[in-house]
């Protein structure tokens, strides 16, 4: 008999585990939405309006230009994906790309000017570099459980993620930054929502 409820036990404790990392996985992001009261300004100075956006399958970055290892990395990687995407006719028309700094204070319009520059998008308008103060930042990347912090250094602590949004805008993946982000991994999966 004790044998029985043993079974029993583990077999319940089993599925509780296996629930709660389909929650943390899936059911935990489901309804996320780009938030559309925050105001933010792209590199250039101009106004961003977040309310008003175009069907596009969009990949949303956050990162600083001073990042010393995940944020560059991920951005190189997104700059070759575009390069596929483009190959595919889909990148503009479809598909979108879109970098928050969330170190606004330092990260200057020539700072992100010069940083685009460097990942070749500087005169693409389908890959948007944003910036707006630290409280709207905060807000964007709050919905995404996207956290950054300034610890008293030159660099920040931030949660390593890339989000992908459906034509909606709505939260359909999440992909670690630097090296774990598998550009083939997002290719298809932004393909699959593209076709």
């Amino acid at each position: 008999m004790k044998k029985k409820w043993y079974i029993v036990f583990i077999s319940l404790l089993v599925i509780g585990i296996g629930l709660g990392i389909s929650y943390l996985q899936f059911w935990r992001d489901a309804g996320i939405q780009l938030p559309t009261d925050v105001r933010m300004n792209t590199a250039q100075g101009e106004e961003y309006n977040l309310a008003s956006l175009d069907e596009k399958v969009r990949i949303v970055e956050f990162m600083y230009t001073k990042c010393p290892d995940v944020c560059p990395l991920t951005t190189q990687r997104m700059m070759h994906l575009k390069e596929q995407f483009k190959d595919d006719g889909v990148y503009g028309d479809q598909v979108e790309f879109v970098t928050v700094t969330i170190d606004p204070e330092n990260d200057t319009n020539e700072r992100l000017q010069q940083y685009m520059k460097s990942f070749g998008a500087e005169e693409d308008p389908s890959w948007i570099f944003l910036r707006g103060s630290v409280e709207d930042t905060k807000k964007l990347a709050e919905p995404f459980r996207f956290l950054f912090k300034d610890n008293g250094t030159e660099y920040l602590v931030h949660t390593s993620y890339a989000y992908l949004l459906d034509k909606d805008n709505y939260l359909v993946g999440k992909f670690p930054m630097g090296e774990a982000f598998n550009k083939d991994q997002v290719y298809n999966t932004v393909m699959d929502l593209v076709n």
